[in-house]
């Protein structure tokens, strides 16, 4: 008997190994979660589409946000309960930007407005005479904004008081809504306007050192995507034009691809990343501009690439919001808040927290990672 039961352990052994090695260890798994949402609105609004393109603004303890009806606010990260709120008339689409312990940003009302972070408390406000269409750049106690009429203002930013502004109003009526946030280097101010035309200032002066034309013949000339400056380079694009490489030092093209774009580009390494308004979102050599993969948003043009741990983060306008692989592009999750994502997305890395703004203005906060996934069975999915 006691043979027999050692001939069976023996007999048993292999089978037994065979089916622990066919567990499989799956690739590990990218999750997304929504960890809340919130209306930013203070009413109901039943009237005519509006794009909410405000990116939120994150800090340790609060998200400032805004809807482009009627105000900003600033709520609770942990709770989305709402801290504080300011008022604005056609409230603010552009964006802010928070430098210095101060929060800036142009408004519907034609006003930029400085406020206190903690409180809501205003500051100053300066009158832009044109919708605040663009995000301020705040740098070494400077405030550089675009208005909606094509006028680029620079204040001091404690006071709010002007020290000069460049006019470059167009006289067509075929625009498209949005505006430039200035970009800083060295001693030049970088800005498009919707004439087509990418122009660099001094910085003290605001005289003209150089200018680009970025879009001659289109419908659409508008340069409405903050220039992206990296070391001797800029990049930026025309709406319906192209997307470029310019010399930083004197404007001149270095090259060019024949898809427009008016949200900035995300560099990374020696990577760009961009949304065409064709729809697209595009992996490019910087140095050369040999497109190394390009990946069609089904549902709409796509909002300014964000990249959190070699993953692209792009906001379709009538969609989801979509990760991507860095390298090939590749579709990794997706949130879909229902009607469609209007803003560029916001990330906290130390968290992997998303912040965006929906189309029916509501502010969403989402949890991303990677996860570990074994499959227990052989026949699990």
């Amino acid at each position: 008997m006691k043979l027999i039961a050692r001939i069976t352990l023996f007999l048993g052994l292999p089978l037994a190994l065979g089916a622990c090695s066919s567990l499989k260890r799956a690739p590990n798994k990218f999750v997304v979660e929504k960890r809340w949402t919130r209306s930013t609105l203070q009413r109901e609004y039943l009237q005519g589409r509006r794009i909410h393109r405000f990116a939120p603004v994150v800090t340790d303890n609060m998200i400032f946000a805004a809807n482009s009806i009627d105000g900003i606010s600033a709520y609770d990260r942990r709770t989305a309960s709402q801290v504080w709120r300011f008022d604005v008339k056609d409230g603010v689409e552009g964006g802010a930007e928070l430098a210095e312990g101060v929060l800036y940003f142009g408004g519907g009302d034609g006003q930029l407005y400085a406020l206190q972070p903690e409180n809501g408390a205003m500051l100053w406000t300066y009158p832009l005479k044109a919708e605040g269409l663009a995000e301020p750049l705040v740098k070494n106690g400077i405030v550089y904004v675009l208005g909606g009429n094509n006028v680029a203002h620079a204040l001091d930013a404690k006071t709010g008081k002007l020290l000069w502004l460049y006019n470059r109003r167009e006289a067509s009526n075929l625009s498209v809504r949005g505006g430039s946030q200035p970009a800083l280097a060295g001693d030049l101010v970088l800005i498009g306007f919707s004439d087509g035309a990418l122009v660099a200032l001094n910085k003290t002066s605001g005289t003209v050192v150089w200018e680009a034309n970025l879009n001659r013949n289109k419908r659409f000339r508008d340069v409405d995507a903050t220039p992206v400056i990296d070391g001797t380079m800029v990049y930026a694009s025309s709406y319906d034009g192209s997307l470029y490489a310019l010399n930083l030092a004197d404007g001149r093209i270095v090259w060019t691809i024949d898809d427009g774009g008016y949200e900035q580009v995300q560099i990374a390494g020696n990577n760009l990343y961009f949304s065409s308004t064709s729809g697209k979102t595009m992996s490019v050599d910087k140095a050369s501009g040999k497109i190394l993969w390009s990946k069609e948003n089904p549902r709409g043009i796509g909002t300014a690439p964000v990249l959190f741990k070699n993953v692209v983060i792009v906001g379709e306008m009538s969609g989801a919001l979509r990760f991507l692989d860095t390298r090939n592009g590749e579709l990794l999750g997706e949130f879909a808040p229902g009607r469609g994502v209007t803003s560029r997305a916001t990330v906290e890395p130390k968290k992997g927290e998303v912040y965006f703004m929906s189309h029916d203005a509501n502010l969403y906060a989402l949890k991303v990672s990677w996860r570990k996934h074994v499959r227990d069975w052989p026949w699990e999915d």
